[in-house]
């Protein structure tokens, strides 16, 4: 087992790193407060809303696929059910708090994608804080 961290999954959600979501926010809000009434505006909307498709897209695969590793992980936790209290193999041990570990990151980087998926285009348009 290979745990990840907690800070990998605060960092990474579908391949763009979190400090990139607020310059597409920003770029976004700063083309809506230039005032600006040209060709231009129009393409650069289209560009970032591809980027946030894209963005969105990839975070519900990652969900997707957080999920089907806890499903993995809650298989792997019902030999939790075999151990005794005075195992005498303690890496069994171990290896159930590295289960639990893996468990906990699986859902903190689930979660990331969740927060960022609740996120809509609307609100990003309209000013919602990130």
């Amino acid at each position: 087992m290979h745990p990840t961290t907690p800070g990998i999954a605060r960092q990474r959600v579908a391949g763009f790193h979190t400090s990139e979501i607020p310059m597409v926010d920003r770029l976004r809000r700063g083309l809506a407060g230039a005032g600006h009434d040209c060709r231009c505006k129009s393409q650069a909307e289209r560009v970032l809303d591809q980027v946030d498709e894209i963005r969105r897209a990839g975070a519900l695969k990652e969900a997707r696929r957080m999920r089907d590793a806890i499903a993995v992980v809650m298989v792997l936790l019902a030999e939790l059910d075999d151990l005794t209290a005075d195992e005498s193999d303690l890496s069994a041990y171990g290896e159930i708090a590295d289960l639990f570990e893996d468990l906990a990151n699986h859902a903190s980087r689930g979660a990331v994608c969740g927060r960022l998926l609740a996120r809509g285009r609307a609100a990003l348009r309209e000013g919602a804080p990130a």
